[in-house]
């Protein structure tokens, strides 16, 4: 956050929405680790019962994890298009929030690997709409 904000600083032209849509998603990868490191004490651990656009049968965190990300972008005011690894079709946020931004992301790659303790991850691409 600290880089980021630096940035921002040594660029009197920027308005700091991208600063701002940057630290929702550090809350949001914030609540998701949190997530992720109680999931057995919490339930967590285990398949949703849904089936993503892959195929993949969905783990309760990964469903979690999408809800999650849906929304801090969305609160984030700087976002108009969300597309999830997790859902069929993209989201659209309300005007009344909608930003300039479109986030694509994967929620928590790896996930399958989870119950082994192996590295897992948060996917994200920023695209601004002009």
């Amino acid at each position: 956050t600290r880089h980021v904000l630096n940035e921002q600083s040594r660029h009197p032209e920027s308005r700091g929405d991208f600063t701002i849509l940057l630290s929702h998603i550090v809350l949001g990868c914030k609540f998701v680790c949190s997530a992720v490191n109680k999931a057995g004490l919490a339930k967590l651990i285990g398949l949703a019962g849904e089936t993503n656009v892959q195929g993949e049968e969905q783990k309760k965190l990964d469903v979690l994890s999408n809800e999650v990300f849906i929304k801090a972008l969305t609160s984030s005011g700087r976002t108009c298009i969300l597309v999830s690894e997790e859902d069929e079709e993209a989201t659209f946020v309300d005007v009344a929030l909608r930003g300039r931004y479109c986030v694509v992301f994967d929620p928590l790659d790896g996930s399958s690997n989870i119950d082994c303790g192996v590295s897992i991850g948060t996917i994200f691409g920023i695209y601004m709409i002009k």
